[in-house]
């Protein structure tokens, strides 16, 4: 996954941040009964945040019950259920992903890179498959468009906007999958922005390694790198705000409200840090 759709834990109340790790660790649960105890290896709390943008969409009742770590029996966790199949949903999106990644970086990475991936692929492949079968629909969302977004990579001299799309349009369909017709619009137009962030951080936080190594990159093309990102990113940030502050509120808002206004601005800081070489923090 991407790695960037964080809470910022020193905003969070203790209930908040217990909650979010307890749908961390149902998730987590739950992939190991779906796809297999090594699958839990490619968790991460983008799809984490994945599952409770549904429930905040839908205000789904939940159910909290104690539990225990599956990998570390002696530590407690919190189990928290819920209604609908989001967290199936977000193990299939977890699993393809990390597939598309893995042949992505297939094409970008140096050797020794490149052969671990190659180590990788079979298993990632036999997860794809069930994946694939179980959710076909999903499968279809994330093959399309990163077909798009490796279509886009070879034109030359593309726009940021434009290299964003693909993976935006991708973020929007997987968040209104599944959706009722009321909350279909308000979630692909949630993913759609969300989507363009999480473009906008990686090309920034890639650019001066992808610079140095010839990859793509179309911040490569801009003429203040750090300027045009730090403006991309804070304009989709602004209109993914503004969404949020149009729906209701409920007992999930906290969280997403956390990642959309600390999290998110948390990495832009790290990134804008990291490219003027400053990164003492």
């Amino acid at each position: 996954m991407f790695g960037y759709v964080k809470a910022y834990k020193p905003e969070l109340k203790v209930k908040e941040y217990e909650a979010y790790k307890g749908v961390y660790c149902t998730l987590c649960k739950k992939m190991g009964k779906e796809y297999g105890a090594l699958s839990r290896f490619l968790l991460s709390y983008d799809c984490t945040f994945y599952v409770i943008c549904k429930m905040w969409l839908n205000n789904e009742s939940v159910n909290a019950e104690n539990s225990r770590c599956t990998f570390n029996p002696c530590k407690k966790c919190t189990k928290i259920t819920c209604e609908s199949d989001a967290y199936e949903i977000a193990s299939a999106v977890t699993v393809l992903l990390a597939y598309f990644k893995l042949k992505d970086n297939l094409y970008d990475c140096k050797f020794v890179k490149k052969t671990a991936c190659f180590l990788l692929l079979p298993y990632l492949s036999h997860l794809k498959r069930k994946a694939k079968k179980k959710h076909p629909d999903i499968f279809n969302i994330i093959e399309e468009n990163m077909t798009k977004q490796l279509a886009v990579e070879k034109e030359k001299g593309v726009s940021l906007d434009k290299s964003a799309d693909a993976t935006a349009k991708m973020l929007g369909s997987l968040f209104a999958y599944n959706e009722c017709d009321g909350k279909k619009t308000v979630a692909y137009d949630f993913g759609y922005r969300l989507g363009r962030v999480i473009y906008f951080l990686d090309a920034f936080d890639d650019y001066l390694e992808d610079e140095k190594n010839h990859s793509f990159n179309p911040l490569i093309n801009c003429e203040n790198p750090i300027d045009t990102a730090t403006m991309s990113v804070n304009l989709s940030l602004g209109s993914l705000s503004q969404l949020y502050e149009n729906e209701s509120r409920n007992k999930f808002s906290p969280i997403v409200e956390n990642v959309i206004y600390d999290g998110l601005n948390n990495q832009l800081e790290r990134i804008i840090k990291k490219n003027r070489g400053d990164e003492s923090e």
